[in-house]
């Protein structure tokens, strides 16, 4: 049978010789409508919001702050204040000296400030450290100079820091009992708040690679499909009764082309497959760089001059040696020209350049570059994602698969050395995009030295 008495769970009460503004408040029976209001917070899909307009309307203060920091997620605060509706804001590391930097500093060190005080081992400047998380171009906000008294209380969970913070003109002594279970649904607020959000990642992420594989589909299965038409018509010329051998050359060239395109292509599928399996062994010789490019440059010569493009090569005086395998490198540097030759402006150029930094560590640096479009700062860190090409390629029709560059990154990365992109705007309204590989030279590699 249940009690007629409740138990009292948690009170608050203005500070001794204050009289209450809320006397009701005080009283058992009336902590159990903040209770059951807090918990049904728990269950609305914008939580934070939520909890603190509760927190602060049931306790009568002026504003009301939650603060909470994980360290593998952005800092995140809510503010309420009466008669303005609450807000969430994410706070992530910003420059030394910006604004953004000043806020999350200050949030912060108000939870550390807070969780130190509840252990009695500091004071909390509220204070200042309102002000700096609160302040704008025009400083701090006209109605903090209204609030004379903070209670805070900390909220310190598993994988997390964080703190709550009732603000007002007159102050709210809460109990230890209290505080305790305050803290108790804070702890449970930031961390379904936290789950929020990374559930909200995950599916973003899962639709973002759901895109890339209907997009990746859909190029393969056009990228297959173009080789397969050409050689099935080249078959049906061949079989041609009155088919002169000079265009019985030309088909079987043809047949050649696009078979050799389609082993290529199936290549360059299991090769990035099995780069991420394993590493193969290796098979590194004394090589080179400065004719490994010329014969490179030789190769593709022919297609530059087809595409409206030059192709030029910066090499210093002296070979450049390196020990190293010189058939993936050669993959990845064709790999590289050809995605050059593709998003190349007609009418600019392309260029090697080859660079023996004896003083910056004895480190070999390779680049190509090229003009054309911008290549989005957004789209630069995911350029060497598997299936991934850029926002125009499909719209201009740009043949690939998006394969090219997580196969020279995966390369490299096997090879001993780092790859990076640039893209930087240039003269005539053009960008110059750039691939810097640099590989570590070992004193074997110093033939010319």
């Amino acid at each position: 049978m249940a009690s007629e008495n409740p138990t009292v769970l948690f009170q608050a009460r203005p500070p001794e010789g204050l009289s209450s503004t809320s006397p009701s408040l005080c009283e058992g029976r009336e902590t159990w409508p903040l209770v059951h209001a807090l918990a049904a917070t728990l269950n609305e899909p914008d939580i934070l919001p939520a909890l603190t307009e509760v927190l602060g309307t049931h306790l009568v203060a002026g504003a009301c702050l939650l603060l909470c920091h994980y360290p593998d997620a952005e800092l995140t605060y809510t503010c309420w204040r009466q008669g303005v509706a609450p807000a969430s804001y994410q706070v992530g590391v910003a420059e030394s000296g910006s604004t953004l930097n000043w806020q999350r500093q200050a949030a912060l060190e108000l939870i550390q400030q807070t969780i130190d005080q509840a252990a009695g081992k500091a004071r909390l400047f509220w204070q200042k450290g309102l002000a700096g998380l609160l302040r704008s171009e025009a400083g701090p906000p006209a109605w903090l100079r209204n609030i004379a008294h903070c209670t805070a209380i900390a909220v310190d969970g598993a994988g997390f820091q964080g703190a709550m913070l009732l603000l007002g003109a007159r102050g709210i002594t809460v109990e230890s009992t209290v505080q305790a279970n305050l803290a108790s649904l804070g702890a449970i607020a930031f961390h379904q708040h936290y789950l929020q959000g990374q559930a909200q990642r995950h599916t973003e992420q899962l639709r973002y690679l759901n895109y890339l594989k209907e997009d990746f589909l859909s190029t393969l299965n056009h990228e297959l499909r173009t080789p397969l038409t050409s050689m099935m018509l080249a078959i049906r010329m061949l079989r041609r009764p009155d088919l002169t051998p000079e265009r019985s050359a030309m088909y079987l060239d043809i047949l050649e082309q696009q078979c050799t395109r389609e082993i290529n292509l199936v290549n360059d599928l299991l090769m990035l497959q099995t780069l991420e399996a394993k590493a193969p062994a290796e098979v590194r010789q004394s090589t080179d760089l400065g004719q490994l490019l010329t014969d490179l440059a030789n190769q593709c010569q022919e297609q530059f001059h087809q595409a409206q493009l030059t192709l030029a090569l910066q090499l210093p005086s002296q070979p450049v040696w390196l020990v190293t395998d010189p058939e993936r490198l050669t993959k990845v540097l064709n790999e590289l020209v050809s995605n050059a030759r593709k998003y190349s402006t007609p009418k600019t150029g392309v260029t090697f350049t080859l660079a023996n930094n004896q003083g910056q560590g004895g480190r070999v640096t390779l680049q190509v570059s090229n003009l054309g479009a911008a290549i989005e700062a957004g789209d630069l860190p995911h350029i060497f994602d598997k299936f991934r090409r850029g926002p125009n390629a499909t719209k201009n029709g740009i043949a690939g698969t998006g394969t090219g560059l997580a196969l020279a990154r995966g390369l490299v990365e096997q090879l001993g050395g780092t790859i990076k992109v640039s893209s930087q705007p240039s003269d005539d309204q053009l960008w110059q995009t750039c691939f810097t590989l640099e590989f570590e030279r070992h004193d074997k590699s110093s033939h010319n030295l």
